[in-house]
């Protein structure tokens, strides 16, 4: 790309809603920011400005403002960096440097193309999103001609399986909250049993059904300060998730001292982007129901010396923000 003293990088995003890719978002124009760079947040979703309670709560340490569609400046020295969830909006550009961030590859495969669709929520529901122009006939051309960014190793690969080489990593880093490791202690743990109601619910009902006693805990309707005080108490995190990039419920349980068992769908299949034993990784199946409670019962019982399988893991998350510097400096900041 070329990057000048007076280029505007607008980075893509829905307005207001809260997720790990919209605080990545505006993690990044932060970043550049704090480079020297001069970036924005572009809300692609709504047409009117309204400052005070459009930007989220939770995301008002990163930017004190944003942009619309309409304030895009579509000029060679400017960036539009899209999330793979809306790159149709590059088409209503000409000129603008353009960008593909993968943060999620699944979202993108429900998102474009019909078949695509029916594999992620079956027939009926897809001609229903059909209908309502959630997703879109065709699948869209994957491109060398523009710069693809990848935040996880499952999209790195999904690329290069799609014919892509013109791709750089930029990864992510976990909210401040989870990253303080003083308060972090292995000690006087309750036997909870953590999971995201959000993903994988189906098969994680399955286990709760077959061993009721264990407690259960879903994370849910939490501040990012509740969701750390419950994972330092705890022993426990499961995730049987589609894992569409590289997730932060697992690594925010695992810095906060949880032992993770996850299923070994997307990102969770390479040891890359969860690197934890394999042991700790099995196949959401029916037959495999004994074998995970086996695992989760010997992590509750034998917590202390179970940890630490997940010690490299710990020192991994812990990386991540400086490489997250790097990544940016890399693609973004050489003429700063």
């Amino acid at each position: 790309m070329n990057i000048r003293k007076n280029t505007i990088i607008y980075v893509g995003c829905p307005a207001f809603n809260k997720t790990g890719g919209t605080e990545l978002a505006h993690q990044l124009v932060r970043e550049i920011n704090e480079l020297g760079g001069h970036a924005k947040i572009l809300y692609y979703d709504i047409t009117v400005k309204n400052n005070a309670e459009t930007v989220n709560p939770a995301f008002r340490n990163y930017v004190d403002s944003y942009s619309i569609i309409k304030d895009v400046d579509d000029v060679a020295d400017n960036v539009l960096v899209a999330p793979e969830i809306n790159i149709q909006m590059l088409d209503n550009f000409d000129n603008i440097q353009k960008v593909i961030w993968w943060m999620s590859v699944d979202n993108f495969l429900k998102t474009n193309g019909f078949s695509n669709a029916v594999k992620f929520y079956g027939r009926f529901k897809a001609v229903k999103l059909l209908l309502k122009r959630r997703i879109s006939i065709l699948k869209k051309t994957l491109s060398n001609d523009i710069l693809h960014l990848y935040q996880s190793e499952y999209a790195r690969e999904f690329l290069a399986n799609n014919g892509i080489s013109n791709s750089k990593r930029l990864s992510d880093y976990l909210n401040s909250v989870y990253l303080d490791t003083a308060d972090v202690s292995f000690e006087n743990r309750e036997n909870n049993v953590l999971y995201n109601p959000k993903k994988g619910i189906d098969f994680t009902q399955k286990l709760i059904s077959a061993y009721p006693n264990y407690n259960w805990v879903p994370i849910q309707n939490m501040s990012n300060t509740e969701v750390r005080s419950l994972l330092l108490r705890s022993k426990v995190y499961i995730d049987f998730g589609n894992h569409p990039g590289k997730d932060r419920f697992p690594r925010e349980a695992a810095i906060s001292g949880c032992c993770i068992i996850t299923g070994m769908d997307g990102s969770a299949k390479n040891n890359v982007d969860i690197c934890i034993p394999k042991k700790y990784k099995i196949k959401a199946e029916d037959k495999n129901i004994p074998r995970i409670i086996s695992v989760v019962d010997d992590c509750l019982q034998s917590y202390n010396t179970k940890i630490d399988d997940f010690s490299q893991y710990r020192k991994v998350i812990l990386l991540e923000k400086e490489n997250f510097k790097d990544d940016v400096k890399n693609i973004f900041a050489k003429d700063f």
